[in-house]
């Protein structure tokens, strides 16, 4: 038995197309898909695969044959490119469980971590022989941050709800006081549609420390939130680390919900629901999260030397631990 991660679904494979979350036709990110036919160490044409419980056959698969990127939340883009079919920079699949038709595009594990906010395709081909050598074996750090709504955040009108913040409001930050809002980004999903891996992290009451949260808290499963090491340092953990411990889970049972991200003129960390967590990055990722037409305002916001600031390694308001290290060590953490 094989199994591929951090499979990108998107509402179909096209050529010269930009897909992201703010367009609709970046639809998530799929893990834990499973086949023994892929065993073989290749992606075939009539595989059979196992994605959230249904099996799916693979109906085709292709590759670029010009360059194309994934850009990321840091504003940094990543080029993939035409490669030897033994070791593709990423794979194109199409999948079929009778009318449900599925697309993914499967980047290869050389990337590592990613928080990719879009992806743009360039020219694609056939696979030869119906097959690709197998690509994302390993479970790396790949999704996107967010809040739930009704997310109390600390500002300097009190705990507000995270649906009724405007730009412009200020809310208390961990290592600059009061910072003002400068952009909120909502995506409403339908997990009916959307990939299940989105379901929100669930933290219950005192989950990460007493009145850490203050009350049940819900965010996306890479928001990261600030914990203690058994050394004393403070660090950033993806929400979907921590599901060992006790009084945090997925919420399964979710069948629709409203994400927002905040953007500050840097990345903070901020409070929610009595919790310290972290904003969404801003600088050149917040462009190219927000719907083009707004992308010009942005960048007038920020302006040229944050865009700037940003493109640095340092820019995190504190050290990041990727998934697996994180997984680790969920238990020692306080």
């Amino acid at each position: 038995m094989a199994t591929i991660f951090d499979l990108f679904e998107v509402s179909s494979i096209s050529e010269h197309t930009t897909y992201s979350k703010a367009d609709g036709n970046l639809l998530g990110v799929v893990d834990n898909v499973d086949s023994a036919d892929l065993s073989d160490g290749e992606f075939d044409e009539d595989d059979t695969v196992q994605i959230d419980g249904l099996t799916y056959t693979i109906d085709h698969i292709q590759e670029p044959s010009s360059s194309g990127r994934f850009s990321l939340e840091d504003g940094t883009d990543w080029s993939f490119n035409p490669q030897s079919e033994s070791n593709l920079d990423v794979v194109f699949l199409t999948v079929s469980n009778g009318d449900d038709v599925r697309h993914f595009i499967v980047p290869n594990d050389s990337y590592g971590d990613m928080n990719v906010q879009s992806i743009r395709t360039g020219e694609i081909e056939d696979v030869g022989g119906n097959d690709a050598a197998l690509v994302s074996t390993t479970d790396n750090n790949v999704n996107a941050v967010c809040f739930v709504a009704n997310t109390m955040i600390q500002t300097s009108r009190g705990s507000v709800p995270v649906e009724d913040l405007e730009i412009g409001d200020l809310v208390w930050t961990r290592d600059h006081s009061f910072q003002e809002i400068q952009y909120i980004i909502s995506s409403n999903l339908d997990f009916n549609i959307a990939s299940e891996k989105l379901k929100p992290i669930i933290f219950e009451q005192d989950s990460l420390g007493p009145g850490r949260p203050s009350q049940r808290l819900l965010v996306s499963p890479q928001h990261r939130m600030l914990v203690t090491t058994e050394s004393g340092a403070t660090v950033l953990v993806p929400a979907k680390a921590l599901t060992e411990r006790k009084g945090v889970r997925v919420a399964r049972g979710k069948r629709k919900v409203t994400y927002f991200h905040l953007v500050f003129s840097r990345h903070e960390i901020i409070f929610a629901n009595d919790t310290p967590t972290e904003s969404m990055f801003s600088g050149q990722m917040a462009l190219r999260a927000v719907p083009r037409k707004c992308r010009a305002e942005i960048e007038d916001i920020f302006g040229r030397a944050i865009l700037d600031e940003f493109d640095r390694s340092d820019s995190a308001a504190a050290p990041i631990l990727c998934v697996q290290e994180a997984k680790r060590n969920a238990l020692t953490f306080r």
